[in-house]
């Protein structure tokens, strides 16, 4: 179990070592399929907190032995036609370089990550819609073993996009609230958030999960979206709705939740695919254009 531990541990040595252990273990459990490996990280929590915290040098060993190798992002694939729609518009696409750096509470340990892309209308060169996705991944305190994955997606008019607060300078990603009574769950929405994600998973302090009931309360993952045919009607692209807008911003950035976050989503997807409350078809879509297009088609408000 050590050695397990300490193996996947290495992606997150930094030089602050107790929080790199701790980070480890949340993620360990609370992230992972369910099965032999997380169960026995959740009953014996306690003891492993207490482990020696001192694994740079079995890293850094391990590391030079047995680098590990990048994850490659699945490749979407889709229908000749829709793949025809979308080679015309890559020559009108531009990738967005740089952003201004988000503040979270120093109190906390997050990581947070954006990317964006500019498409210019074929048929304007006046005319343009901005795309940007912010993922961010935060981790609760020792006190409350817990982590969330917020992901956001907005579409919006070049000319709508302004600096407007200090903590996010773009003001576009929602603050997530889980428990404590708030029945939002996010903030700020509008009809720029064409697809809101919000994941929350937790163990109590002692180690255990609690009851089989409170499992499936506690990692409910919630979803909001919106039509994106407004800025898709802008572009001035036959045929062109807001849905293969969405999907070509999905196509253009493959973005993913980090350290794993994605896992919870894909189990529940594939349990609606077996259920048949999601088509199957040959082509390969992004995850969350299926989380969108089912909570868009259901109107509800999780998966």
């Amino acid at each position: 179990m050590a050695i397990a531990l300490e193996r996947y541990l290495i992606p997150m040595i930094s030089n602050n070592q107790e929080t790199s252990y701790n980070m480890a273990l949340v993620k360990i459990c609370t992230t992972l399929t369910k099965g032999w490996f997380r169960q026995f990280a959740v009953d014996n929590y306690p003891q492993l907190l207490k482990l020696d915290k001192d694994l740079l040098s079995i890293a850094n060993d391990i590391i030079s032995k047995y680098p590990l190798k990048q994850k490659k992002k699945l490749a979407l694939v889709l229908d000749p036609e829709t793949q025809a729609i979308f080679n015309g518009i890559f020559p009108y696409t531009k990738d967005i370089s740089s952003f201004d750096e988000i503040v979270v509470d120093n109190h906390l340990t997050c990581n947070v990550e954006r990317s964006g892309i500019k498409i210019t209308s074929p048929v304007n060169g006046n005319l343009s819609i901005t795309a940007i996705i912010t993922t961010m991944c935060k981790f609760g305190t020792d006190c409350t073993k817990s982590t969330d994955w917020t992901a956001s997606v907005v579409i919006l008019p070049s000319e709508d996009l302004e600096a407007k607060r200090f903590n996010d300078p773009l003001d576009l990603h929602p603050y997530y609230y889980y428990g404590y009574g708030h029945k939002c769950k996010f903030s700020l929405l509008t009809s720029m958030h064409v697809f809101v994600l919000g994941i929350h998973s937790e163990i109590s302090i002692d180690g255990s999960w609690g009851s089989e009931e409170n499992w499936e309360e506690k990692n409910e993952i919630d979803v909001r979206v919106k039509p994106a045919d407004y800025c898709a009607d802008k572009l001035g692209i036959p045929d062109f709705t807001g849905e293969l807008l969405f999907k070509y911003v999905l196509n253009y950035l493959n973005p993913t939740l980090q350290h794993n976050g994605d896992i919870q989503l894909k189990e529940r997807i594939d349990e609606l695919k077996v259920r048949g409350d999601i088509p199957t078809d040959d082509s390969q879509q992004h995850l969350w254009y299926y989380a969108w297009n089912y909570i868009f088609n259901t109107g509800k408000s999780t998966i």
